[in-house]
């Protein structure tokens, strides 16, 4: 093994369907509950027959939705930190998000397409590519968002890559840090529901109407969700002379490209495993080092079966859950919304529950109700639409403290 050189993270901060900041994900994870419900809205008719996690409460500005959660989670890690304004100046910042400010042009186009006056819509005019709600679309605006706002003035990154955005953002700013480039940066991944997503997925028929059930045997598909999750992540040295203390570490990665499907994960699972032992060496540690993995579980029948298969074949009958049913599945944001979770895990040293397990599954063991456990290292997979497949590798802080 060659492992990379471990990192302290600083800070955390989420928002999800349980609420908005760490407390709330810390209470919600530690009870297994579901948090997802229907709503009613004309922007998102879907939303009132599926059941989604939604933020309730939320203020948007001109931004929109998606840039709204981002600034709540990245706000709460940066504060966690002890980060000041002076600090940040030199602080990289790389996001993965989806659906960026898809939320409100779909509203916008929508309303237009309805003939309602345009005087009455957000942005300048109804055509063209200077309107500035179209502009919002795009994936970089939510990271150019956050940097002016918050005074991040190192690099930047963005990253788009179906389910795993949230984890290749992870993954650069690990990278940025190793290699010196800046001493910290802000890692975020965000996504708000929208008309696209929820139609698109619902096409696909991969939408359970009861509620996604992952690792069950009568697991029906997946539900959707929304939210942003944001981590601090430092050189130790810099972190210590900073006088902040770590709250967990992280110690490795890995990630792959399987090409097999643009919506199907290979079934032999050749690329996820090879993700998962890349991670491994890059951490340094062996397979029974591990012991939790947060999974990334959607309830479809492809994904349950492909993953808990590998995870059984590197680990054998390792603890093993899923958010899903927490959360929803909260797209470009799962991978920094569970990286998070699991650094609470280590700090809580408990096992956070499956919501809706039923029992063990494919060869793993489904944890069904939140128990203590030794906590050293934890890992979080990801698989994602056009077969790219992520792991990631946390561990206690006293690794870096």
């Amino acid at each position: 093994m060659n492992p990379g050189r471990p990192l302290a993270i600083i800070g955390l901060g989420c928002v999800g369907a349980p609420g908005i900041g760490l407390a709330a994900q810390h209470a919600a994870l530690a009870s297994g509950a579901s948090f997802l419900a229907t709503f009613s809205t004309s922007g998102l008719p879907l939303a009132a027959r599926l059941p989604v996690g939604r933020v309730a409460g939320l203020t948007c500005g001109a931004h929109g939705r998606t840039a709204a959660l981002a600034l709540l989670a990245t706000q709460e890690a940066l504060t966690a930190a002890g980060l000041d304004a002076r600090a940040r100046h030199d602080l990289g910042l790389v996001v993965g998000t989806c659906t960026a400010g898809l939320t409100e042009s779909e509203v916008r186009h929508f309303a237009v397409g309805n003939g309602e006056n345009s005087g009455n819509l957000p942005g300048k005019s109804v055509q063209g590519s200077g309107d500035e709600v179209y502009r919002h679309q795009q994936a970089h605006r939510v990271t150019q968002f956050l940097a002016a706002r918050l005074g991040l003035r190192g690099p930047q990154g963005t990253h788009s890559v179906a389910c795993a955005s949230a984890a290749a953002a992870v993954i650069e700013g690990a990278e940025l840090v190793r290699a010196g480039i800046c001493p910290a940066v802000v890692v975020v991944g965000a996504d708000a529901l929208c008309r696209v997503t929820m139609a698109g997925f619902t096409s696909l028929m991969l939408v359970d109407p009861a509620g996604c059930r992952p690792f069950t045997e009568n697991r029906g598909g997946m539900s959707l969700g929304e939210g942003a999750g944001a981590l601090v992540i430092a050189d130790p040295a810099w972190a210590r002379a900073r006088g902040a203390r770590p709250v967990a570490a992280f110690l490795g990665w890995g990630s792959r490209a399987d090409g097999h499907h643009p919506t199907t994960p290979d079934p032999s699972g050749a690329g996820l495993a090879a993700a998962v032992r890349d991670s491994l060496a890059d951490a340094g540690v062996l397979p029974g080092n591990i012991g939790y993995v947060s999974a990334h579980g959607t309830g479809t029948r492809d994904n349950d079966q492909v993953e808990s298969a590998v995870l059984s074949s590197i680990f054998g009958k390792i603890p093993v859950a899923s958010s899903k049913r927490t959360y929803g599945h909260s797209m470009g944001a799962c991978a920094a919304i569970e990286a998070v979770g699991c650094c609470l895990a280590l700090s809580a040293q408990r096992l956070w529950p499956s919501a809706g397990a039923e029992g063990d599954f494919g060869g793993v063991e489904v944890v069904r109700s939140a128990r203590a456990a030794d906590l050293d290292v934890v890992a979080s997979t990801t698989l994602a639409f056009g077969g790219v497949d992520a792991c990631l590798v946390f561990a206690r802080s006293e690794r870096v403290a």
